[in-house]
């Protein structure tokens, strides 16, 4: 992602839509989903552990914000809110499909008889 932001210019794709926020909620989905995985799955931390989805979204936006602020400083870049909010909005979007996801599981654990 760092490599990414460092490069001067960009080819832009003329869309309705913004194709630049739904790529920047994209990569941050992911970098959400792998920093829940490093918060999660480590084992020395208990409170790493119990915290993963705050951290990971946190660590996602505080990302986000540093790399806005760094593309400040790469010619032909510029620093953009908007960009600032999708990078978050991935985070979110990560919490949202894990939540969606685990809360799927706990219902169909339920509804399964023990045998």
């Amino acid at each position: 992602m760092y490599w990414l932001s460092s490069i001067s210019t960009i080819p832009a794709i003329k869309s309705p839509i913004s194709l630049d926020k739904i790529a920047h909620i994209g990569v941050y989905f992911v970098f959400c989903w792998f920093a829940h995985r490093a918060a999660f799955h480590q084992l020395r931390y208990r409170r790493l552990r119990t915290n993963a989805l705050v951290i990971a979204f946190v660590a996602t936006a505080v990302y986000g914000v540093l790399d806005e602020i760094h593309q400040r400083f790469v010619p032909g870049r510029s620093f953009d809110v908007y960009d600032m909010i999708a990078d978050a909005g991935g985070g979110l979007a990560f919490i949202f499909v894990f939540e969606f996801f685990r809360r799927l599981n706990l219902l169909k654990e339920e509804a399964e008889p023990n045998v």
